[in-house]
């Protein structure tokens, strides 16, 4: 988008909001921004090479099908760069409701995260910036169904199904309702289609239906189902197919006195079939489970800790796909591979899906919480990390141990609106980590990650 362009919106927007009730809506303008500074001695792990969004992992005929993986993933633990960095995201959302609450509309813009010095023609944020960078993050309608209630929302928008299988937005239709204590939805999304705009055949179909209770003051269970239809897409290694896969999940959480908890258990199936019958077809069959169980020591500190087991796949030989792989999620798993910080906040991660690759993960984690006081809030974490099943890129071996991280985050808030943090990891790197350094002869080094930043929010 121009930046006149930009800016002739932007005044309308405004224009609209001062004029409100002459045109019997009511309008909100909300917005978020992120200003952050930091150091790591290693910038090749915040180069975001595995994006779930992106990608749909399988093995088949010995090989990885990597979709738009960036090659960096597989030497991500090099000895890489050093590197002080300043980053910048901002996102600015505009609510248009009709005054009798019955319909409204939401449009957002986002200038997703740029570094600082950044001369690409669509970033630029070097010296005289000005770069084409804004793109659309929510464009849709909601109206209250007449007679029947709930609500129907269409166009982009969030999806919000579950943490670890499908939380971005996508354009669709969606039904939003409740029926006794159930709070239900129900949707169609539409995928990225390789087709022309005018020559759509049906690909890529998304169909979603997902429920919750608050069967008691305490406790909340919750179902989903996802069915996916991705008709002839490419793999990596240029064979068509189409994947038919689905998901059930059964989520919980638990909240009494001092025990509090959550999980979740997800499912996903399916078939991989290819074009070309001399390849065998592959069932999917996999699997997530999560578990995080704690205890309040008082009001204002606490502690848990968490097991997660995302399975990975064993034999890149066989027609079997053991592993799960998400739709499009940004998972809090830590600092250093995942997105649990100000830093992946601002998109600087290894991989935003809870596995590395096709070869699942287990995460051992003990957490703890601390709320100092009304301004300041302290956070800490020590976990171990490894694989579901061995890495075997490098030559000969395999492991699956990924190493122990240390997390930190400290949260001083200023105002209501504003919060300063400063958030700090360190990767005592496993020998598994070694498989992720090909660029270095696969010898792995420890990271840490620092970095300092202001978020505001209105």
């Amino acid at each position: 988008m121009k930046k006149g362009c930009f800016n002739l919106m932007l005044t309308a927007i405004l224009s609209l909001a001062l004029a409100g009730t002459a045109y019997a809506f009511k309008f909100d303008f909300h917005g978020k921004m992120w200003q952050t500074v930091g150091v790591t001695d290693n910038y090749g792990a915040m180069a975001g090479p595995q994006k779930s969004g992106n990608t749909d992992f399988f093995s088949y005929n010995g090989s990885l099908n990597s979709g738009k993986m960036k090659d960096g993933m597989y030497d991500v633990m090099s000895d890489n760069d050093n590197a002080i960095f300043g980053i910048t995201k901002a996102r600015l959302r505009f609510e248009g409701t009709t005054d009798d609450g019955l319909a409204k509309i939401v449009y957002g813009l986002e200038v997703g995260t740029i570094n600082w010095g950044d001369t690409d023609a669509d970033k630029k944020f070097g010296l005289s910036g000005d770069g084409i960078n804004q793109e659309t993050r929510f464009a849709y309608a909601e109206v209250v169904m007449p007679g029947i209630g709930g609500k129907i929302r269409a166009g982009l928008q969030p999806t919000k199904i579950n943490h670890w299988v499908w939380t971005e937005t996508a354009a669709g239709l969606t039904y939003h309702s409740a029926f006794g204590g159930w709070k239900t939805m129900a949707g169609w999304y539409r995928g990225e289609d390789k087709n022309s705009t005018s020559n759509i055949e049906g690909d890529n179909d998304y169909f979603v239906i997902k429920t919750d209770n608050k069967l008691t003051k305490s406790t909340t269970m919750g179902f989903f189902g996802i069915y996916t239809d991705l008709d002839k897409e490419d793999t990596s290694l240029v064979e068509e197919y189409d994947g038919d896969y689905y998901y059930l999940g059964l989520t919980g959480k638990y909240n009494k006195g001092a025990l509090f908890g959550d999980f979740d258990f997800i499912y996903q199936g399916g078939d991989i079939d290819f074009d070309d019958t001399a390849i065998d077809d592959l069932d999917r069959s996999a699997w997530l489970g999560n578990l995080t169980v704690g205890f309040k020591v008082s009001d204002n500190f606490k502690i848990s800790g968490n097991i997660l087991y995302v399975s990975g796949d064993d034999d890149p030989n066989d027609d079997d796909a053991e592993n799960f792989d998400s739709i499009d999620v940004d998972v809090k798993i830590g600092t250093i591979f995942f997105k649990d910080s100000i830093m992946s906040d601002c998109d600087r991660f290894i991989s935003d899906a809870p596995y590395i690759m096709d070869k699942g993960l287990i995460n051992y984690a003990i957490q703890s919480e601390y709320q100092i006081n009304a301004k300041n809030h302290l956070r800490a974490a020590v976990r171990y990390l490894t694989t579901a099943e061995d890495l075997e890129l490098k030559l000969n071996e395999s492991d699956d141990d990924l190493g122990y991280e240390f997390d930190l985050w400290y949260t001083y808030k200023l105002n209501k609106h504003v919060q300063l943090k400063i958030d700090a990891a360190y990767l005592a790197a496993g020998d598994g980590a070694d498989h992720l350094a090909a660029s270095d002869n696969y010898d792995s080094d420890d990271i840490y990650k620092l970095a300092a930043g202001i978020k505001i929010s209105f």
